[in-house]
């Protein structure tokens, strides 16, 4: 049996499971644990984890469940297991896909770490919003305008009725996938999916963006009306507030972050 190196005794030091988690003995818990060591850099890309038996032992889980884990890390691209040779820590900034914002959002224990997960991801929405308004073909056919006004009118009825954040997002995507189909282009339609999902993965952010989506609505609106136009400008006045939009999204965010803070604090002994 191969012989754990220095470096490997030094991370399973560091390796521990949650008390809840470690009693389940599950394959979540286990994934969870390995997960957050790797994108905290507790362990390095191209590192070998430790051999499958001392692994287990240390997580106190038996190796099938080791196993059933290890394999979940590789189809994320977060490990690379490589038969008869072990396991090897990808590097996931250049390997693994948006899923993994939902983790590395919640590694920041003060909130600076999920709010520049947040502001990036908006910042990546609006300009791949651009691009979606720059493919747009320049004639749009009338039913196609008529099906976008009525996803954009259904979430200005959500909105006019205070509906919960959650529902309003999933119409929100409504919207979006539906202008986004107008381009008949299934690039853009794929590098949107992963960056609308946040509304399912991050609840807090979720929440900035769609307790108030007044100023959604009215960007929705613009889009329609600037779709209309048989010459259509540059939408600089609709990226100028899609910006504008996002300010106040991000400072909504810092304003929900903080409170959460409070609350944490409060909950804690003294």
């Amino acid at each position: 049996m191969p012989r754990r190196t220095d470096e490997q005794d030094k991370w399973l030091e560091r390796l521990r499971l949650d008390g809840d988690a470690r009693a389940a003995s599950s394959a979540d818990a286990c994934a969870d644990a390995l997960r957050r060591a790797i994108l905290t850099g507790a362990v390095a890309p191209g590192v070998r984890l430790p051999p499958e038996r001392d692994l287990a032992a240390h997580l106190k889980v038996n190796r099938s469940t080791l196993r059933s884990a290890l394999a979940r890390l590789a189809t994320e691209r977060l490990v690379r297991i490589r038969q008869g040779s072990g396991c090897v820590v990808g590097d996931y900034r250049r390997e693994a896909g948006p899923e993994i914002l939902q983790v590395l959002a919640g590694l920041g224990a003060s909130g600076d770490v999920e709010r520049e997960v947040a502001a990036d991801l908006l910042y990546v929405r609006r300009h791949l919003a651009r691009g979606v308004l720059e493919r747009m073909p320049k004639r749009v056919p009338l039913p196609t305008r008529v099906r976008l006004e009525s996803e954009v009118e259904r979430l200005a009825r959500l909105v006019d009725a205070g509906a919960d954040p959650l529902s309003v997002a999933e119409q929100d995507v409504a919207v979006i996938s539906a202008i986004v189909a107008a381009t008949k282009s299934r690039v853009m339609q794929l590098c949107l999916n992963p960056l609308l999902d946040f509304a399912r993965t991050m609840p807090r952010l979720r929440e900035a963006v769609y307790t108030d989506a007044t100023k959604s609505v009215a960007a929705y609106r613009a889009i329609l009306a600037w779709l209309a136009t048989p010459r259509r400008p540059a939408p600089t006045a609709i990226l100028a507030a899609l910006e504008a939009r996002d300010r106040e999204t991000l400072r909504r965010f810092g304003r929900l972050t903080l409170q959460a803070q409070k609350r944490v604090a409060k909950r804690r002994p003294r």
